[in-house]
């Protein structure tokens, strides 16, 4: 700034003073600044001395837009003394305004603000919760843990063993589109019009349906849904699991839907609130649909039925040893009946209308007390009799869509009564063949090929050397005795049709004896526990006994020791450590596979072998399993 001597009249120093007066409660160095401004600006040629009052910023421009050339530099100062400089022009208001909707707009904006601040500040909240509860320890939870990987003293503690835990399910890990409704759920959500079935064609469902649930079931059992270990292996008898590209997408009758579609289509028909996850029949019935018009190549209601009926079914039909002639009287006695169900309910109608009338007339002639006792009295029979023939006329094709498993009768099932029985066989190799169980077998798949390899003669291992590894791992006798082993492998030399194993009979009999183990003797934690768990368990078991010679450090020490079950392994050479990150087993081909042949055929369909099996095998057979019981 500059200031000029000249001096001020009285009436621009009047005005002058009362400009400043009210504006200025600040400093001396900013009221000199303004004094200085004032002066500057009464010192411009042609400026009256009460022209303070109507200073603007049009003064100090030409009608160019061109600064004056005797402008002060602080002219900015001297224009803002009476009005904001957003305002150009002499007003009488004495504070300058927005219009409407600009005060709109500014609102809005400071609202949305507003609404970034909180989701930001609650964001921050949640990860410091997140961070802070990481580094809690749930005792409850950790407590369950403990229960389920027993007889191991410790709960393997890897992050990739902790995500293993934390995604039970193969949902669990990709959401089902958590920020809105999915396109394709709805499409297999929508089931068309004219898509109801006649009743052969739902008995014959039922029959499937039961069939199924039936394998997993003990003799005498009943059971009314149908779990998702058993969907899995429904979908591979209708040939209907595979991976996209493995098919002729152009071959309505070939179609076919990958893993994680068909745990996809599992999750949206499931009943709610069931642990473990199941279907009822209605729900399983739309998931069969929703899977056969899930690549679009059947659009309307009339295809996917005939499809159904016409391609599908049969082959699970055919896998499951289901003759036309046993269809054909499960459809005779679904008419049975429902002509029992019209007749009662004929008959229920005319009794009601005729006692209706009959105690009408009654009531008329006879005396108060008499017609309540009679009342009574038939009310009491007639709810006798409408229960009795409610309970008898219960369909196994209700409207709320659960069907009343009946007894097994299935004449395929025939067993010794030892254990394992057939349907705990059927039970292991189903839960085996969850996608979750492959796709860890197949990421894990190194150290049971070291397994193998170590005691198999080039490919195949004999019984002799399978006994010697399950012998050094201590799984024999301490989950399988002699009978029960023999039982085992029997069912594994008659599905391969070959004494020796392979790499996935070897598999398969490994799993199957872990399963059968956990299913039967486990204690309540480990029979309730997924089957994803349950392979865990598998795994770390191995990984805890695995014998000194094979890892990388066991010639560290000079000796090898026995592995023991409360040390638990670390270092590079961690089961953990030695994943296939990269393999998805909804893009391998089924050929490809560890189990297919397992998924394949039924177990309850294998003759298990009981000969050579005397009294001495039988001693041999208690006193192994009373060593089992020291040893836990």
């Amino acid at each position: 700034t500059f200031q000029l001597s000249l001096p001020m009249s009285p009436q621009a120093q009047k005005s002058y003073n009362s400009s400043l007066e009210g504006k200025l409660s600040s400093t001396s160095g900013e009221r000199k600044a303004i004094q200085a401004a004032v002066e500057s600006y009464y010192a411009l040629p042609g400026v009256p001395d009460d022209e303070c009052e109507s200073v603007d910023l049009q003064d100090f421009f030409n009608k160019n837009g061109v600064m004056i050339p005797d402008s002060p530099r602080n002219w900015v100062l001297l224009a803002s003394l009476r009005r904001p400089l957003s305002r150009s022009k002499p007003s009488t208001e004495k504070h300058g305004s927005l219009s409407t909707r600009q005060q709109l707009l500014n609102s809005q904006n400071s609202l949305e603000n507003a609404r970034k601040r909180a989701q930001f500040q609650r964001k921050a909240t949640s990860q410091f919760q997140g961070q802070a509860n990481a580094c809690t320890v749930n005792i409850q939870r950790l407590r369950h843990l403990h229960l389920i990987f027993q007889p191991l003293e410790y709960v393997p503690s890897g992050p990739i063993f902790k995500k293993h835990i934390a995604q039970v399910y193969m949902e669990d890990a990709t959401a089902l589109n958590p920020e809105g409704e999915d396109p394709e759920e709805q499409t297999l959500m929508n089931k068309g019009t004219g898509s109801a079935m006649n009743n052969d064609q739902r008995a014959l469902l039922h029959l499937i349906f039961r069939k199924s649930i039936m394998k997993v079931t003990a003799k005498g059992g009943r059971a009314t849904l149908m779990y998702r270990w058993t969907w899995f292996r429904f979908l591979i008898h209708c040939q209907l699991i595979g991976p996209d590209g493995s098919w002729d997408m152009k071959a309505p009758s070939e179609t076919k839907v990958p893993w994680s579609l068909a745990v996809k289509i599992f999750k949206l028909f499931q009943e709610p609130n069931s642990q473990p996850p199941a279907l009822s029949f209605s729900g399983w019935a739309n998931a069969l649909q929703a899977a056969i018009r899930a690549k679009g190549l059947y659009t309307t209601a009339p295809e996917v039925i005939e499809a159904v009926f016409s391609t599908f079914i049969p082959r699970a039909q055919m896998q499951m040893g289901i003759s036309d002639q046993e269809a054909s009287k499960e459809g005779d006695r679904s008419h049975s009946i429902s002509s029992r169900q019209n007749s009662r309910t004929s008959s229920r109608a005319m009794s009601r209308s005729f006692s209706r009338g009959q105690s009408r007339s009654m009531s008329r002639s006879l005396s108060r007390s008499q017609s309540r006792g009679m009342s009574r009295s038939m009310s009491r029979s007639m709810s006798r009799n409408v229960g009795r023939s409610s309970s008898r006329a219960l369909s196994v094709f209700s409207t709320g869509g659960s069907t009343c498993g009946e007894d097994s009768d299935d004449e395929t099932m025939t067993d010794d009564g030892k254990l394992p029985l057939v349907w705990q066989i059927n039970l292991a190799e189903q839960q085996i063949c969850e996608p979750e169980c492959l796709q860890l077998l197949h990421e894990y798949s190194r150290l049971l090929e070291i397994l193998f390899h170590h005691y198999a003669d080039g490919d195949k291992m004999s019984q002799d050397m399978f006994t010697v590894l399950l012998k050094e791992l201590r799984f024999f006798p301490d989950f399988c005795q002699r009978y029960s082993l023999k039982k085992h492998l029997n069912a594994t030399e008659v599905r391969y049709s070959e004494a020796e194993l392979g790499f996935a009979p070897f598999v398969e009999t490994l799993c199957r004896i872990c399963f059968c183990f956990l299913n039967i003797y486990g204690n309540t934690a480990q029979q309730l526990a997924a089957s994803k768990y349950k392979m865990l368990w598998v795994l770390a078991l191995l990984e805890a006994r695995l014998p000194r010679k094979f890892r990388k450090n066991a010639t560290d020490h000079g000796e090898e020791s026995e592995p023991l079950d409360h040390i638990q392994p670390q270092g590079a050479d961690s089961l953990w450590h030695q994943r296939n990150a990269d393999f998805d087993i909804s893009v391998c081909d089924n050929k490809d596979i560890i189990l297919w042949v397992t998924m394949e055929k039924l177990a309850n369909a294998l003759p298990i072998l009981q000969a050579h099996v005397g009294g001495a095998s039988t001693m041999e057979n208690e006193i192994d399993r009373a060593l089992s019981m020291l040893r836990r």
